[in-house]
């Protein structure tokens, strides 16, 4: 009897292990979350280590790095001018698996505050698309592309 009970016990602990564990989906959704969290707090380290140690990143302006040294030197310029004032939210995001180890996200972002040279504040929705990989149970950015919308061109003039 003793035994009967301990193994459904056990058998119940591991099942309710099973469900507390966070599905792949959730697990990007949370390190989006930790993004948008560092960016908030304009903590470049924190942003930089999002990354896999070979990834890379494109900004909105085109500024391009590689690795996480390079990642947190962006960031750091960024964070401690234009940017450091500003928010991130998302505003909508897909995760596309092409397979277990690796996902495609597809984000649309809203950042405020971005201070102008002349000190008036902008805020850019930039569209964000990520690989993020899976390793050591977590996942990476792996290859990161922020891009803003370019406005269509105005309609030819009238004849």
């Amino acid at each position: 009897m003793k035994r009967v009970l301990a193994a459904t016990f056990m058998g119940l602990l591991i099942s309710t292990f099973a469900f507390a564990q966070k599905s792949d989906e959730e697990m990007i959704v949370a390190r989006a979350q930790e993004f948008a969290d560092a960016w908030n707090k304009h903590d470049a380290t924190a942003l930089a280590y999002l990354w896999s140690a070979d990834g890379d990143l494109i900004n909105p302006m085109g500024r391009r790095a590689s690795g996480l040294t390079e990642i947190q030197r962006l960031f750091a310029d960024e964070q401690s001018k234009a940017m450091k004032n500003s928010t991130y939210a998302i505003k909508a995001m897909k995760v596309r698996f092409l397979n277990p180890q690796m996902a495609i996200i597809d984000q649309d972002a809203e950042v405020s505050g971005i201070t102008n040279p002349d000190g008036t504040t902008i805020t850019m929705t930039p569209h964000v698309m990520a690989v993020v990989t899976k390793s050591g149970g977590q996942w990476w950015l792996t290859s990161v592309r922020a891009y803003s919308y370019v406005p269509p061109p105005p309609p030819p003039p009238a004849k």
